[in-house]
């Protein structure tokens, strides 16, 4: 059987190399076929010369940090970042295995809804329970798997801050897992499934905004969900682009905060959806905070290696050390961050370090002001 992959992208690649030296998983671990252009070039002689079952070294690499950096400096603008996730749903299809992890993962997905292995459907709402949010509302707060069941304050924080700016909100217990971890497996069945699954959730609710403060669930749900759902017809808002409006509105404002402060670009709300300005205008906001940038910083910020905690524990530390080394290397009392799995792995790899990290909701939260704020 011969491999459908469109060779017009695999042929794009000029062989330049210049991915190389900004690709997180080859500056780690130096093997060519963790280069975005060695497994360019790797799809294209198999694609080309084979008609067997796919080298499974060859699909494992695909599985990588899912950053966009090699995409966003490409001379010849190949759209590689797309190409992975195609290229993995083709190999599996001819083929090719994932992980035996991997598939626990999805396993435990399609049965409880979230890819946390051991946690079960009924926990996922445990965060919403005491805060009396309607079931049915016009906007609705997305919680996302981090924050359901890993970081409750996240969401927690979210409703507390739209509730201090008489926005109302709900919350669908019904809720499941945004699909992003299905869309990176290559599992076009499973994802497109969840995606009319949430659909005909929010639609039955009567929703038409969603607010969610987690960056991998607005990447989804923004950039994929209109691919699948046609004339979807939901308008997806970050919590950042919210409160930015505001701030620019002069709605908002907020109290003082001495220290220095650096802010990390997420990869899913940075180079996936060119999310930077918003960020840098709530905190540029806030009296007596000291904001320095990172040397690597908007759509040349350098990966938290959050998304490699998947495959590879150990390299996502890897990865996630030298972010937090960029942001020591400035003198910060803090890293901040939009991103709640950002949040998780630099709060890992910063311990043992003075510096705080911290996310924007919980930042400006107790700092808010405003003449909509109930004090």
């Amino acid at each position: 059987m011969k491999v459908d992959l469109p060779m017009d992208i695999l042929r794009a690649c000029g062989s330049c190399n210049y991915c190389r030296d900004f690709c997180p998983m080859y500056r780690e671990i130096g093997s060519e076929l963790d280069s975005p252009g060695g497994k360019l070039r790797a799809l294209r002689a198999y694609a080309e010369k084979m008609y067997s079952k796919p080298p499974q070294e060859l699909l494992d690499k695909l599985f990588c940090a899912d950053c966009r950096r090699c995409e966003n400096i490409c001379p010849a603008g190949v759209p590689v970042t797309s190409y992975w996730h195609d290229a993995k749903a083709t190999l599996l299809k001819t083929g090719g295995t994932r992980s035996e992890g991997l598939e626990k993962v999805l396993d435990w997905l399609q049965k409880e809804g979230t890819p946390f292995v051991g946690y079960e459907a009924e926990e996922r709402t445990l965060w919403a329970e005491d805060l009396e949010l309607p079931a049915e509302s016009n906007t609705a707060i997305f919680s996302g798997c981090m924050g359901s069941y890993w970081y409750p304050d996240q969401p927690e924080m979210v409703v507390d801050m739209m509730r201090k700016l008489k926005i109302k909100v709900g919350y669908i217990p019904s809720e499941v897992c945004c699909g992003l971890m299905n869309y990176w497996a290559g599992d076009d069945t499973g994802f497109e499934s969840i995606i009319r699954k949430n659909y005909e959730m929010f639609k039955k609710a009567g929703v038409d905004h969603i607010i969610t403060g987690c960056g991998g669930c607005y990447g989804t749900l923004a950039e994929h969900y209109p691919h699948v759902i046609k004339n979807f017809d939901i308008q997806i808002h970050h919590t950042v682009e919210v409160l930015a409006d505001m701030v620019e509105n002069g709605v908002l404002t907020f109290k003082g905060l001495e220290g220095r402060y650096t802010f990390h670009d997420s990869c899913h709300l940075g180079r996936a959806l060119g999310i930077y300005d918003a960020p840098r205008e709530i905190i540029a906001a806030i009296p007596d905070l000291e904001f320095v940038e990172m040397q690597n910083n908007r759509e040349d910020s350098n990966c938290c290696g959050g998304f490699v905690t998947v495959v590879d524990p150990d390299l996502s530390e890897s990865i996630g050390k030298k972010r937090v080394q960029e942001a020591l290397e400035t003198g910060a009392d803090g890293l901040i961050t939009t991103c709640v799995s950002c949040y998780k792995n630099l709060s890992y790899c910063a311990r043992g370090t003075d510096l705080e990290v911290i996310q924007l909701d919980e930042l400006i939260l107790n700092l808010a002001q405003s003449s909509l704020v109930e004090e």
